[in-house]
């Protein structure tokens, strides 16, 4: 019994610290995000009180209603946002699903140094800062009559996720035996069946994966969008920045603009992770 008990007890003493060190480092995490919380919900004088408010005050919704107001255009970011991310991720999941179907497995043999220098390339163009590509970007959309339309946003945003999204998909379609394309082969099945019906349903995870980060990426861009877009394209990082200016900064709207653009992005997230673990349910790939 002495024996059970000591086991028991340094099983409790390290399952204790196991989940007191990942809630610590969770709070690490999540202090920022807290923090921006904590703001959205106070008044201006309770914002710059000292020392800080942390939970002594009154909150308020003051900042979301003023962030929310339909006489701003804030609503409108917001939904142009989500538009624009959406048809960003279908885009680039879309052109790179089927780029890494036709630089994976055996299918790039025949121009094995071919696909190996252009994934290359495309690894290469995503190294690259976006800053080193802003001129050329704006040249080209300058003149087919696109600056200021989501078109151009959309395109740039794709354009910068397509490389990874490719990388990841390949990685993974690489690993698919090649027996079961061979057995659908022999049933008849063409090549665009076999992607169709065979690669893609058994690739419910990665796509998941590529899905969210293409997700983020348009999310979050914010070079792109400050050149491209016109106050009627704007997205939400660059809206987010109006709020700080030289002269006032309204740092309780700011907060709370920025609660507002963090939340769909969790909800795309949490929803993906969704599709995410079905995909990598054990019995996916037999």
């Amino acid at each position: 019994m002495s024996r059970t008990r000591r086991r028991l007890s340094r099983r409790t003493i390290s399952n204790t610290l196991v989940y007191a060190t990942s809630l610590l480092v969770a709070l690490i995490f999540m202090a920022p995000i807290l923090w921006v919380i904590n703001l959205s919900l106070k008044t201006r004088p309770d914002i710059f009180a000292w020392p800080p408010a942390i939970l002594d005050f009154t909150p308020t919704l003051a900042n979301y209603r003023s962030v929310f107001n339909p006489n701003e255009h804030f609503v409108s970011v917001l939904v142009n946002s989500v538009l624009v991310a959406l048809l960003a991720t279908i885009v680039a999941i879309i052109v790179g699903s089927c780029a890494a179907f036709a630089m994976s497995g055996r299918r790039a043999e025949s121009g094995r140094r071919g696909a190996r220098w252009l994934a290359l390339w495309m690894l290469i163009f995503r190294m690259m800062p976006p800053v080193a590509v802003v001129i050329p970007y704006y040249v080209v959309f300058k003149t087919l009559g696109l600056i200021g339309t989501d078109t151009a946003i959309v395109a740039s945003h794709s354009a910068f996720a397509l490389a990874v999204v490719v990388w990841i998909i390949k990685g993974f379609f690489d690993e698919i035996p090649k027996e079961i394309e061979e057995a659908a082969i022999i049933d008849g099945a063409t090549p665009f069946q076999v992607f169709i019906r065979v690669i893609l349903p058994v690739s419910k995870a990665v796509l998941a994966a590529s899905c969210i980060f293409a997700f983020l990426t348009s999310w979050n861009e914010f070079l792109m969008v400050s050149l491209l877009s016109s106050a009627a394209t704007q997205t939400l990082p660059v809206a987010v920045s109006s709020f700080i200016n030289e002269v006032y900064t309204s740092w309780g709207e700011l907060a709370a603009a920025t609660v507002a653009g963090v939340v769909p992005a969790l909800l795309f997230a949490f929803f993906g992770q969704r599709y995410l673990l079905a995909g990598l349910a054990p019995g996916a790939v037999k």
